[in-house]
């Protein structure tokens, strides 16, 4: 039995949630792991949030709607295919909008469960009610509540309108106006021309009813900036747009086809005044300014907690395409075996040879580390958008919010490009049958593309997290908690002194020793830091303006600044969440995940601790992260299959023929070749092939 937040979980109550798996080829590593593959799902899980995934996988397994279809369709059947999936779910109501109650992590699991199956549908669900009734939540007042209310019953649906033709990351430069007229007490939304136009817009294109509408509060001549507006653009009863509304769809994209992204233009569209979502932020019946802070920038603080839900959400959504995909990889190169020792006619399982450990485990590794750190930052915004509901954070949420912005827009860089990365990788380690639509791997790399633009490219969205960071290394000795309730600066306690420590390891065992990896890490974090501020300050000096000094330290000082800042944090939770896991035979080997992902992410920043001075003499420090990169990939290589089963979701829901759980790839594969609709026929174009000489000629 383990207990974990005072919960107990016995090994019949995991065993009856994932029966044994089918034996087959890969049964070999699976003996070898010394681990309990269930038991491990509990790191970033617990009983509840199991049962609901379980849940939600059964209905879909035993719904026909749900059958994954082998040939790809149309774009209009993949919209409507995948709103009626998304009517199927939530008609469900496997977690109530109005549970207040509930465990955050179940919203995250929600999400994963649907992630594993199809990107689409978890996407939409979440932009069409999820979304939609969070910000309200957040940003509105008891009078808004009747759109939650309606959501919940399925009669609107939402979306989230932000982004604009020629503005995406600058929220501050949107162009979209919300004119308040005290004579009507109304607000007079428009847009002056297509590049003001509301763009991207998930769920928009066809099928949203309301939007949360981001414009520019104008009162009494006076621009108040970005305020959040709840707005109907279509009557719910024929999808048709009100007048003064512009709506459509703007077509096909390089994957997540499923959902219906819109653009949006108002001409004087005329909205109640209660249609302002004015918690933080609103004007008087007679347009006088309101707000409950008296620094406009924590109302903006304030607010960006709830802008950053969409960015916390997509580093979750990376972690699931990572995890869906290093599943399928392991388990294929597990199986599939290639060449051997010398004068010997036995083949190896590609899974044996270095290069492929070393190109797949790191990344394994990052999967666990970001399911870990994903799940958990995802229940801290949805805590911290409940408390916003009842009240309890106060003046607080502001530290909080500004926090929460700085930490998404570094790590949803970050796990968007490990993602990329990983899934890319495992495409080219599964070889020629993962550039097959059946591995899954293509979609899953198309899909995953998105994350890193939306929601502020990912480029952009550091320079947030760099602006908060310059602004906090003058004080940095003034520090309290209060100032990072997430303990994201924790890094900077001593950093006089860690800065001026160099390397003092020198031997391969000392640079797989986690805490010795999370040190040189603190010193990292702490040295881009300093040389990223002194870097601006020169600038000044020499005659930049802010603007100007801060544009010239982008490459190399404060986008590393933050990428750095991100992966610190992720590394330390990962260190954290592992140190204190109560099962003894998955802690040793979560330890050795914590480090091979920590060596993996030290040798991308090497040169930047050989240029501050860490590192010194011939290279001995490098060659042995390198060394311990490579070690420990071979070390972990024969549990890695038990560790892709523990993150593996259903067969049926994987649907890739290189990843099932019996690893009978070959079966499969043959099996998809001979039934794909219309492998065996003869075309119904053969005499354009046999009579081509004759088409040729006649067209001359």
């Amino acid at each position: 039995m383990l207990k974990l937040n005072n919960q107990a979980v016995t090994d019949d109550q995991l065993k009856e949630l994932f029966p044994d798996l089918p034996a087959g080829p890969l049964d070999v590593y699976r003996k070898k792991a010394r681990f309990d593959w269930r038991r491990m799902k509990l790191v970033y899980d617990n009983l509840e949030t199991l049962k609901l995934k379980n849940d939600i996988w059964n209905f879909m397994r035993e719904n026909p709607l749900f059958r994954h279809r082998e040939a790809t369709p149309s774009l209009d059947e993949q919209r409507h295919i995948t709103t009626k999936r998304m009517y199927a779910i939530y008609s469900q109501n496997f977690i109530p909008l109005t549970k207040i109650g509930v465990e955050p992590r179940l919203f995250q699991s929600e999400a994963e469960a649907l992630f594993m199956f199809d990107s689409s549908l978890a996407v939409k669900i979440s932009l069409t009610f999820r979304m939609f009734s969070n910000v309200i939540q957040g940003s509105g007042r008891s009078h808004h509540y009747s759109y939650i209310d309606q959501a919940q019953q399925g009669e609107i649906g939402g979306c989230f309108a932000l982004t604009e033709v020629s503005h995406g990351s600058n929220a501050k430069g949107m162009r979209t106006t919300a004119t308040y007229c005290p004579e009507k007490k109304q607000f007079i939304m428009h847009t002056p021309d297509f590049e003001a136009a509301k763009f991207w817009v998930g769920s928009l294109g066809k099928c949203a009813t309301h939007a949360i509408v981001y414009a520019m509060l104008i009162s009494k001549g006076k621009n108040h900036g970005l305020h959040s507006f709840v707005v109907p653009i279509r009557d719910p009863k024929t999808l048709k747009p009100y007048p003064g509304v512009t709506v459509g769809d703007i077509g096909e994209k390089i994957g997540l086809n499923g959902i219906d992204n819109g653009f949006m233009m108002f001409n004087n569209y005329h909205l109640p005044k209660e249609a302002i979502l004015d918690k933080f932020g609103g004007v008087d019946d007679n347009g006088d300014y309101k707000t409950p802070f008296r620094d406009p920038n924590k109302r903006f603080g304030a607010s960006l907690g709830i802008l950053s839900g969409g960015r916390v959400h997509i580093t979750s959504i990376s972690a699931n395409y990572m995890q869906k995909a290093i599943v399928i990889a392991i388990r294929y190169s597990a199986v599939r075996k290639q060449f051997g020792p010398d004068n010997s006619s036995e083949e190896l399982p590609v899974l044996e040879y270095q290069q492929q450990q070393v190109r797949l485990l790191p990344h394994l590794a990052t999967t666990f580390a970001l399911r870990i750190f994903c799940t958990w930052f995802g229940a801290v915004h949805i805590t911290m958008a409940i408390d916003n509901i009842t009240g309890g954070s106060g003046q607080d949420s502001a530290s909080l919010g500004i926090e929460l912005h700085a930490l998404s827009c570094a790590a949803k860089p970050v796990c968007a490009w490990a993602a990329r990365d990983a899934i890319q990788a495992c495409r080219e380690a599964t070889g020629g049958h993962g550039y097959l639509k059946a591995s899954a791997l293509g979609e899953l790399r198309n899909d995953n593309d998105a994350n890193c633009t939306y929601e502020g490219e990912n480029s952009l969205l550091l320079q947030q997290t760099s602006n908060w960071l310059l602004a906090v290394w003058p004080r940095k000795h003034q520090l309290s908690p209060s100032d990072h309730p997430l303990t994201s600066l924790n890094f900077l306690e001593n950093a006089d002194h860690i800065l001026n420590n160099t390397c003092p390891w020198t031997k391969v065992e000392d640079m797989m020793e986690p805490a010795n990896i999370i040190e040189m890490y603190k010193w990292l974090t702490a040295y881009t830091l300093k040389t990223t501020y002194e870097k601006v300050e020169s600038l000044k000096a020499a005659g930049r303006d802010n603007f100007q000094a801060k544009n010239e330290s982008q490459p190399y000082n404060a986008t590393t600044l933050s990428i750095v800042y991100g992966e610190n944090f992720i590394l330390n939770h990962f260190y954290k969440s592992a140190k204190d896991f109560h099962d003894l035979e998955c802690r040793k080997v979560l330890l050795k995940l914590v480090s091979l992902y920590g060596v993996f992410l030290l040798e991308k920043h090497l040169a930047t601790f050989y240029i501050g001075g860490y590192l010194s003499g011939r290279g001995r420090g490098g060659v042995c992260v390198r060394e311990a990169v490579t070690q420990l990939s071979g070390v972990l290589a024969g549990a890695a299959p038990a560790l892709a089963d523990t993150l593996a979701p259903p067969d049926w829901c994987i649907n890739s023929v290189l990843g099932h759980a019996d690893g009978e790839v070959y079966k499969h594969l043959q099996n998809n070749v001979m039934t794909y609709p219309g492998a065996l026929a003869r075309p119904e174009w053969w005499r354009d092939v046999v009579h081509w000489q004759t088409y040729a000629t006649s067209k001359l």
